[in-house]
């Protein structure tokens, strides 16, 4: 966030009766961090202390990364399930309409969290900030991504679903880069097993089929920030052509 896009963010908060405010540590508010650097794994610590920020004054908190583009309000989908903690993950058939104690075997990607305020859930974060900061302290990597899963299921599995529920989200609906070109395909695929991965035609076009589903369009393993940001314009200009406007398939929606 910088001078340019504060007051912009600002202007879109007021518009919706809500607030907009500025976290983050200055070590880290500028730069293209390269994957695995110092800064790359520090970014980390200020994600789980945002989280712990919102949870703690009472709120729900989506987390997204911002190298991704949306195509519909995630808002009802996600507000439709009564799950505590909800994440992305690969290509895989799962359901996520079940609240559960344990996610998928399979990566989750947390550029897309989503955290209901309760009080399992601030302790799950917080327990997952506490194993980072013991990681690094023994001069081990503290990866907030390969530690999520293990962090909330170690709460959750001791205080059972009741308490701490899981769910990972549909990868057909919330597809992201490292999938593959467009996302994840389930039509044909037996449960729990892995998916097919769609490619795009002769126009350059993924199926219409698929993107029609589309929340969102996430770009980890795709370069820098330079190259995610074309990746970004690139498919919602191809939402746009094949599909329609962005936000014409989004479900109603009021906030109260």
């Amino acid at each position: 966030m910088n001078d340019y896009s504060l007051p912009k963010c600002q202007a879109l908060a007021q518009k919706y009766g809500s607030q907009f405010l500025r976290y983050g540590d200055s070590a880290f508010s500028l730069g293209n961090f390269d994957v695995f650097s110092a800064e790359f794994f520090g970014i980390g610590f200020v994600k789980i202390a945002t989280i712990l920020d919102g949870l703690t004054a009472g709120v729900d908190v989506l987390f997204l990364d911002a190298d991704q583009v949306f195509f519909r309000n995630p808002l009802p989908y996600l507000l439709a399930r009564e799950t505590d903690i909800m994440v992305s993950g690969d290509c895989h058939h799962h359901r996520d309409e079940t609240p559960e104690e344990q996610l998928p075997p399979i990566n989750n990607n947390i550029g897309f969290v989503y955290l209901r305020h309760t009080p399992m859930v601030a302790r799950a974060v917080m327990n997952w900030g506490y194993w980072l900061t013991d990681i690094l302290r023994s001069g081990g990597t503290a990866w907030d991504q390969r530690t999520f899963a293990a962090a909330m299921q170690y709460v959750s599995t001791d205080v059972t679903r009741r308490h701490l529920s899981l769910a990972m989200l549909r990868p057909d609906l919330f597809p992201y880069k490292c999938m593959g070109p467009c996302g994840c395909d389930l039509r044909g695929v037996s449960y729990f097993t892995l998916g097919k991965i769609p490619q795009r035609d002769s126009a350059g076009n993924c199926p219409k089929v698929l993107m029609e589903g589309w929340y969102a369009y996430h770009m980890p393993c795709s370069g820098d920030m330079n190259n995610k940001a074309r990746l970004m314009a690139e498919y919602s200009e191809m939402y746009q052509r094949v599909v329609g406007p962005v936000n014409s398939r989004s479900a109603p929606f009021e906030a109260l």
